[in-house]
C-alpha cells in the first residue's frame, strides 16, 4: 500500500512538472507572438507590457527546476521518468531563451525611428507565425510522448532559416544604399536574428523530446540554409 501511495505521488510530481513546462510554453508563446505584434504595429505600449511580462517566463522556469529538485530528491525515478525529469529542465531553459528573445524584440522596437513597411513587415510576421507553429508542434509531440513529430519538428526550420538569409540580406543592402537607414535596420537585424535563433531553440525542444522518448539522441545533421549574402 505504502509503495502504491509513493506511485502515485510520484506521478502527480510529473504531472505537475509536465503542466509547469506547457504554462512556461504558452507564456513564451504569447510573448512572443506580442512582440513581432508590437514591432509590426510600431506600438510601444503593447512592447512596455511585452517587457514587463518577461518576468512571469522567468518564474516559471524557476519553478520548474525548484520542483525538480524535490521531486529528484523524494523520488527513485526509473530510467524513463529520470530522462522525462531531466528534459523538463532543459526544455525550460530553451523556452526561457525563447521569451528573453521576445524581450528583445520589444526592447529593440522601442528605439526603431520609423514603422517597419510593408514588405520587411510580412517576413517579420511570417517568421514570427512561424516560430509559433513549431513550437506549437513540438509541444504538443511533448505533450504526446511522439518520437516521429518530436523528429519532423527538428527537421522543420531550414524554410525559416532561408527567410531569415532573404531578410538579412535585403536589410544590409539597404544600409549600404541609404546611410541614414543604419540605425533601424540595425535593430532589424537583431530582431530578425533573435527570431531565427528562437526556431534553433525549438528545434533544440525536438532533440530533448525525442531523446526523453526513446532514450537515443536523433541522429544526422539538421537541414540549415546558409544565410544569403547580398549581390
Amino acid at each position: 500500500m505504502q509503495e502504491k501511495h509513493t506511485l502515485e505521488l510520484f506521478d502527480l510530481d510529473l504531472m505537475l512538472l509536465r503542466e509547469i513546462v506547457h504554462r512556461l510554453a504558452d507564456q513564451a508563446a504569447e510573448e512572443l507572438e506580442r512582440a513581432v505584434q508590437a514591432l509590426l504595429e510600431n506600438d510601444p505600449a503593447l512592447a512596455r507590457k511585452v517587457v514587463a511580462s518577461d518576468l512571469e517566463a522567468d518564474r516559471l522556469h524557476e519553478m520548474i527546476h525548484h520542483h525538480m529538485t524535490i521531486v529528484l530528491a523524494r523520488q527513485q525515478a526509473m530510467a524513463e521518468d529520470l530522462r522525462e525529469i531531466l528534459a523538463a529542465g532543459r526544455i525550460a531553459t530553451c523556452l526561457e531563451r525563447l521569451a528573453d528573445y521576445a524581450k528583445n524584440t520589444a526592447r529593440r522596437m522601442q528605439v526603431l525611428t520609423m514603422k517597419v513597411d510593408e514588405d520587411v513587415a510580412a517576413q517579420f510576421l511570417w517568421m514570427g507565425a512561424r516560430v509559433g507553429a513549431m513550437l506549437s508542434q513540438v509541444m504538443r509531440a511533448y505533450r504526446e510522448r511522439d518520437a516521429g513529430e518530436a523528429n519532423v519538428a527538428w527537421s522543420s526550420d531550414a524554410e525559416l532559416d532561408r527567410v531569415y538569409g532573404e531578410l538579412f540580406a535585403h536589410l544590409l543592402e539597404r544600409m549600404q544604399r541609404d546611410s541614414s537607414s543604419i540605425g533601424d535596420a540595425t535593430q532589424l537585424l537583431f530582431i530578425a536574428k533573435g527570431l531565427e535563433r528562437a526556431g534553433d531553440h525549438v528545434t533544440n525542444i525536438a532533440e530533448e523530446v525525442y531523446l526523453m522518448v526513446t532514450g537515443k539522441p536523433l541522429q544526422g545533421p539538421r537541414p540549415k540554409v546558409e544565410t544569403i549574402a547580398p549581390h
